[in-house]
């Protein structure tokens, strides 16, 4: 369901998965590979990108890459509780409705969730 960039603080990750939530984690299954590779996973898989790494911005906003979801985390250390509570209801929105999933670039940060279709 979810992957997430090699670059994504690892608390994340293990408090998505103690959650129950199914997640790759790049950093495990292929370390070093380029955004290219990871965007192609991602999409080969019809995943989920989740990642703190503003270049995947770039990819779907300046060389318009189609055909992914990718959730960009933007905060600070003393942001997280708050990041993780976002992050946990925008994912239980989006499993719930998993059938009419559109494609978006989902911002996250401390004060709001930005939902971008692409």
């Amino acid at each position: 369901m979810i992957i997430a960039d090699e670059g994504l603080n690892g608390n994340i990750v293990r408090e998505l998965r103690s959650e129950g939530y199914h997640m790759e984690w790049i950093q495990e299954i292929a370390p070093g590979i380029p955004d290219e590779q990871v965007i192609q996973l991602v999409k080969e898989r019809n995943q989920i990108l989740l990642t703190e790494d503003k270049d995947f911005g770039e990819w779907v906003h300046s060389h318009r890459v189609k055909g992914l979801t990718v959730i960009f985390l933007r905060y600070k250390k003393t942001d997280y509780p708050t990041i993780i509570l976002f992050l946990k209801k925008l994912l239980a929105e989006i499993l719930e409705f998993q059938s009419e999933r559109e494609n978006e670039f989902i911002t996250v940060n401390r004060n709001k969730v930005r939902r971008r279709k692409i």
